[in-house]
C-alpha cells in the first residue's frame, strides 16, 4: 500500500507540439522560441499540479494526475486544455506526439522514469499492441485527457517523460480511487504486459578501442582484440599490454574487491572448435596481465566463448571486427565510478560539424536544411543529466529534423543493438564528451538476446523525433545521459555540431 504526502511536481517540460494543417498527416511542433517552460503552477484538488505553456503563442495547460494504483497496475491520467484566448487555427495533434511510434493511434510513447533506482516503465500492451485512442487535435476552447497503465513502480514518486514534452518530475504514486479507470476499460486483457527495464550507462572510449556498459550492478569493459592481440595470436602485444595496465588502473578505482571476469569472443572467421580455444587463451592472455596489475583483493576468472555470443551481426568486416573482443566483467562501487575511460588516453576528436559554445544557438545544415541547435538546459538529477535541446528551422520549406540529433551509428557502438529508428531519425548520436570516452544516452534492453541476436534496445531520450518543422517552428528534444561528474559538459553529434561549455545545473 502506498501512504505519501502529495508533493508539488516540479514539471521540467520541454515543449508541446503543434498539428500541421492542410493535408500534411505530421504534427507541426511549434514554441515561441524558448518560452516552453512552464509558468507558475497551482495545486488540484487531488494532488496533481497544472502547468502553463506556450504553444504557438498561445496559452495550453497539462494537468498531471497521482498515479492510482491497484492489483499491481499503475494508472497515469493527463489532461491537456486550450483556452479560448489562443490563436485561431492553433491546434495540437496530441494521439500522433504521444504515440510509440508503431502507430499513430496510442499514447504508448510515454514512459515512467525512477532515474535514483533506474528504472523505466513502459506502457500497458497486449503482445507489443497498445490500446488505440481515438485521435486528438486540441483546438481553442477544447480539452481532452489520457489514459494508461504501467506496473506498479512500488516507489512513493515517479518521473514521467512524455515526447517531446520533456520530464515531469515528482509525479506522487498514491492508492486507487474506487471508480478508478481499469485496465479493461482501456481494452487491456488480463494478459497483457505491463514492462519494466533497468536503466544501463555505455560509453566508447575516443579511439573506438574500448567501450564500457554498466547494466545493473555489474560493469563491463570490453577491449577490441584487434588492438590487443595480431590476427590469430593470444599474446598480448607489448602496446597492448601497456593498454590492459591502464585498464587496470581504472578498475582498480572503480571495482569493489573481490572477483575479475575475463571472457574472451571471436568471429566466425574460422571454425567452432579453433574459435573457442583461441577465445579462451586470450581470455587467459588478459587476465594474467591484468591480476598482476590489479594486485591483492581480486581474483581473475576467465572463459572462452569463441564465436557463440556475437554482439553484431552480419558477417561484414565491421561486424566481425566487434565480436572479436575481450570482456572485463566487475562490480563497481558505484555507477558513476564504472563510468571509466578503460584505459584509452586518446584525445576528444576534432569537432565535425558546427561548433558554440554555452547556451548559444549553433547554425547546423542536414540534408540542405539549416536550423538552429541550443541546449537549453542540462540539469543534475540522481546520478543522471537530463538535457533539452531546442532545435528551430530557419530554411525555407518544411520537413522533419531526423538525422539532426541521430544517424546511423558507426563503429564499437553499432554493436549496441538500438532499434533502425533510433539510430537514424532518433536522438541517439546526442553523445557527451567525458574523460577519455563518448557518453551516449541511458538505454535499456526491451529483448534480451537470443537465437545468436544481440540484444534489442531503446534510449531514454525521444526516439524517434517524427512530424514536420516549418521555418520559424521548433522542436525540443529530452535526453538522459548517465552523470559524469563535470560541472560543464560538451555536447557532440558527429558530423553535425559540438556545443561545449554547458553549465550543469543542480
Amino acid at each position: 500500500m502506498h501512504r505519501v504526502t502529495l508533493p508539488a511536481l516540479t514539471a521540467v517540460l520541454a515543449l508541446f507540439l503543434v498539428g500541421c494543417t492542410g493535408d500534411d498527416p505530421g504534427p507541426a511542433p511549434s514554441t515561441t522560441g524558448t518560452g516552453a517552460t512552464p509558468t507558475a503552477s497551482s495545486d488540484v484538488a487531488d494532488g496533481a499540479v497544472t502547468r502553463e505553456v506556450e504553444v504557438s503563442g498561445a496559452p495550453v495547460e497539462l494537468t498531471v494526475h497521482p498515479l492510482q494504483v491497484a492489483d499491481g497496475t499503475a494508472l497515469l491520467t493527463v489532461d491537456y486544455a486550450m483556452r479560448d484566448d489562443a490563436p485561431a487555427g492553433a491546434n495540437v495533434t496530441l494521439n500522433m506526439l504521444l504515440s510509440s511510434g508503431a502507430g499513430i493511434s496510442d499514447v504508448g510513447g510515454i514512459r515512467l522514469v525512477d532515474l535514483d533506482g533506474s528504472k523505466v516503465w513502459l506502457s500497458g500492451n497486449d503482445a507489443g499492441a497498445f490500446p488505440r485512442v481515438e485521435p486528438a487535435v486540441l483546438m481553442p476552447g477544447t480539452t481532452h485527457r489520457t489514459e494508461s497503465f504501467f506496473a506498479d513502480p512500488g516507489v512513493e514518486s515517479v518521473d514521467v517523460l512524455f515526447p517531446f514534452f520533456g520530464l515531469v518530475t515528482d509525479v506522487p504514486v498514491v492508492d486507487a480511487a474506487p471508480d478508478a479507470t481499469t485496465p479493461q476499460d482501456v481494452g487491456l486483457t488480463a494478459g497483457a504486459d505491463y514492462p519494466t527495464h533497468t536503466l544501463d550507462a555505455f560509453t566508447v572510449a575516443f579511439d573506438d578501442s574500448a567501450t564500457t556498459s554498466v547494466e545493473g550492478s555489474e560493469t563491463t569493459v570490453t577491449l577490441a582484440s584487434d588492438v590487443l592481440f595480431a590476427t590469430d595470436e593470444f599474446v598480448l602485444t607489448p602496446d597492448a599490454a601497456a593498454r590492459v595496465d591502464a585498464a587496470a588502473a581504472q578498475i582498480a578505482q572503480a571495482a569493489q574487491a573481490g572477483e575479475v571476469r575475463v571472457v574472451g569472443h571471436t568471429d566466425d572467421a574460422a571454425s567452432d572448435a579453433y574459435n573457442l580455444d583461441l577465445s579462451q587463451k586470450r581470455a587467459t592472455s588478459v587476465a594474467e596481465r591484468l591480476g598482476a596489475a590489479l594486485g591483492a583483493g581480486f581474483t581473475m576468472a576467465t572463459e572462452g566463448k569463441g564465436e557463440t555470443e556475437p554482439i553484431a551481426a552480419g558477417a561484414s568486416p565491421e561486424a566481425r571486427a566487434a565480436n572479436r573482443r575481450v570482456e572485463i566483467r566487475f562490480t563497481a562501487t558505484s555507477p558513476a565510478d564504472a563510468l571509466v575511460g578503460a584505459g584509452s588516453t586518446a584525445p576528444p576528436p576534432e569537432p565535425t560539424g558546427a561548433t558554440g559554445t554555452g547556451h548559444d544557438a549553433v547554425a547546423v545544415t542536414v540534408r540542405d536544411v539549416t536550423f538552429d541547435a541550443a541546449v537549453e538546459s542540462v540539469v543534475r538529477r540522481d546520478g543522471h543529466l537530463v538535457g533539452t535541446i531546442l532545435l528551430t528551422r530557419t530554411s525555407a520549406g518544411g520537413g522533419g529534423v531526423d538525422g539532426v540529433l541521430g544517424s546511423a551509428v558507426t563503429g564499437r557502438a553499432a554493436a549496441r543493438g538500438l532499434s533502425l529508428y533510433s539510430t537514424v531519425a532518433g536522438a541517439n548520436a546526442a553523445t557527451l564528451l567525458g574523460e577519455g570516452m563518448r557518453v551516449y544516452p541511458m538505454d535499456y534492453v526491451v529483448v534480451p538476446a537470443a537465437d545468436g541476436k544481440p540484444d534489442q534496445r531503446a534510449i531514454l531520450a525521444d526516439q524517434f523525433l517524427k512530424g514536420r518543422l516549418e521555418q520559424g517552428q521548433s522542436l525540443a528534444v529530452t535526453v538522459v545521459w548517465p552523470d559524469t561528474g563535470q560541472d560543464t559538459v560538451s555536447l557532440d553529434v558527429p558530423d553535425v555540431l559540438r556545443i561545449t561549455d554547458i553549465p550543469v545545473e543542480d
